[in-house]
């Protein structure tokens, strides 16, 4: 094996790693905005706009600030 190969392992490695800790994809059990309820998604997405899922997430985060601070 020579160095090209082994770091071809290392970068498969590597990938595959990354992807089994990615987190799942979220989704719209009713195809609506997972986040404002009313309006019906973007293709492809859980939410009816970009500031919807920056909304959701932002929320997600200081939900997570508040766990991890008590």
């Amino acid at each position: 094996m020579d160095d090209v190969d082994l770091a071809q392992e290392r970068e498969e490695a590597h990938l595959t790693a990354s992807l089994s800790a990615r987190k799942p994809r979220l989704v719209s059990r009713n195809g609506n905005c997972i986040w404002c309820t009313d309006e019906p998604i973007v293709a492809n997405t859980a939410f009816c706009s970009a500031e919807c899922g920056e909304d959701y997430h932002k929320h997600q985060r200081e939900m997570q600030q508040r766990i991890t601070a008590e």
